[in-house]
């Protein structure tokens, strides 16, 4: 999503500065013309040298930063870009020369409504009552962001992205590892269940028109279709010439055969597409309202199969997948 955004920004003339961990290898795919500091959020030092302003220069941060884990438990790494990391970049957010901060947040930190109910943007994030604990980082950290932005005055607009899929994921996130896996014939059932996905691309456009918007206190969501893994898989199949997948695996069967996965996921080196986390993730309510966005900054989500048949498109020039029989 980081380099979507710098991308736009760049084409629109901005002046984009970007912090960039030291060694990550996606750095060359950031846009020409980007300034990068190389550090991590989670040092004070390389914070303030990130912002290090001229006297008159004035900025606007988009705070994309964060580490998506699968584990239901505590995961120290991830508190700490999560939540002390997220509010490190806050309280340097309070400085005059900062215009306002955007925080991409998540979905997931929004408590889940019985199923058939609409969410929209939440008032009182609370960790208590999501579960995974990228959702609890998640959720602390924007309800700790809302407290500086009721007490301390800081200029805060928060986004809460649904599932994010497209072209441009050199990291290879969840959803990525999901197409090539089935491209390589490793996912041969689905398994019931799906989620609300929406495209990268239309959430970095929406991004960067709010950057450019004085809507100071308001929070957005930005959510796309719900598609089944069923869906998902079958598309797969049309885009590549393969016949459609007919076994459905049972979420029973499927939660019992996990730590098979791991250990052939961990001796494979792969990142594992299906864990307990995500297998309760798309059991969920994933009924998202977008309607403040739609309203507000123009949001417009393309079609979901738009965002599978693009993604696919760019794995295959990317050569991430091969053996394509056919593409249409």
């Amino acid at each position: 999503m980081g380099s979507h955004i710098a991308s736009r920004l760049i084409g629109r003339g901005e002046r984009v500065r970007a912090l960039v961990l030291p060694g990550d290898p996606t750095l060359r795919y950031l846009a020409e013309g980007v300034e990068v500091i190389n550090g991590d959020i989670t040092r004070e030092e390389d914070l303030d040298r990130f912002f290090c302003l001229k006297q008159g220069d004035e900025a606007v941060v988009l705070h994309c930063a964060s580490i998506i884990s699968m584990s239901m438990h505590p995961v120290p790494q991830v508190y700490r870009v999560n939540v002390q990391g997220t509010l490190a970049v806050a309280r340097r957010c309070l400085h005059p020369q900062v215009e306002k901060m955007v925080h991409v947040a998540s979905v997931h930190a929004i408590t889940e409504m019985p199923e058939g109910l609409e969410m929209s943007e939440p008032q009182h994030p609370d960790p208590e009552t999501v579960r995974g604990y990228y959702a609890k980082t998640k959720a602390e950290a924007c309800s700790e962001l809302m407290k500086m932005r009721e007490e301390q005055g800081l200029r805060l607009n928060i986004l809460y992205p649904a599932g994010m899929s497209g072209p441009g994921d050199y990291a290879r996130g969840n959803f990525t590892q999901l197409f090539i896996d089935y491209a390589a014939g490793l996912i041969p059932a689905a398994v019931k269940g799906g989620y609300n996905f929406v495209d990268v691309r239309d959430v970095a456009e929406t991004i960067v028109t709010l950057a450019g918007r004085d809507l100071a206190g308001q929070d957005y969501v930005l959510a796309g279709e719900y598609i089944s893994v069923l869906e998902i898989l079958n598309y797969f199949a049309q885009i590549i010439g393969r016949k459609p997948t007919r076994l459905m695996v049972p979420l029973w069967l499927a939660k019992a055969a996990l730590p098979i996965m791991a250990v052939y996921y961990r001796v494979k080196r792969r990142k594992p597409v299906f864990s307990r986390y995500s297998l309760y993730t798309i059991t969920t309510n994933s009924r998202y309202s977008s309607r403040k966005a739609r309203v507000s900054l123009g949001f417009a989500p393309r079609a979901i199969r738009l965002t599978l048949h693009d993604t696919m498109a760019w794995l295959i020039q990317q050569g991430m997948v091969k053996s394509i029989s056919a593409t249409h």
